[in-house]
């Protein structure tokens, strides 16, 4: 066999191994995150992965213990179906019942193991207090004369 034809061959092998590296990476970076009705919907697949669910926290599900800094809630998107999640750390501001998260760990058997959550936030800033809303009418009075 001519040098050309195994240099032929070799690049040709080269360049399917790294094409397929490449795919499955792309595939990996394309989901940010799953459903609670995708992991519910085939549970076996997703057993002790590392994975990240989307959704928000079920209304009267919320479990927290500063002591031990033990965090335990369940996620839902439709509050009839939810996955129980449990969280040991800081407990993050921003994090309320009815409010979108995104939590990264295993499922580990029926309950999700999580070692990091991330608390989704509205972009929209409104006044909240009535004293607020005042001052911003007595600023607006202040500029027009």
């Amino acid at each position: 066999m001519k040098t050309t034809y195994k240099f032929l061959i070799g690049g040709l092998i080269i360049f399917a191994v790294l094409a397929a590296i490449s795919f499955q990476g792309i595939q990996e970076m394309t989901v940010f995150f799953h459903t609670p009705a995708e992991i519910l919907k085939t549970p076996d697949e997703f057993q002790d992965k590392t994975i990240r669910i989307g959704a928000l926290v079920q209304a009267g599900s919320v479990k927290w213990d500063a002591k031990t800094l033990e965090l335990s809630f369940n996620v839902t998107e439709d509050s009839q179906q939810f996955i129980p999640v449990s969280y040991q750390g800081v407990k993050p501001d921003m994090f309320r019942e009815g409010q979108g998260v995104v939590v990264e760990g295993k499922m580990q058997g029926e309950i999700f193991q999580a070692q990091q959550l991330l608390v989704k936030h509205s972009e929209e800033y409104k006044i909240e207090s009535k004293e607020h809303q005042d001052k911003k009418e007595y600023y607006k009075t202040l500029s027009d004369s």
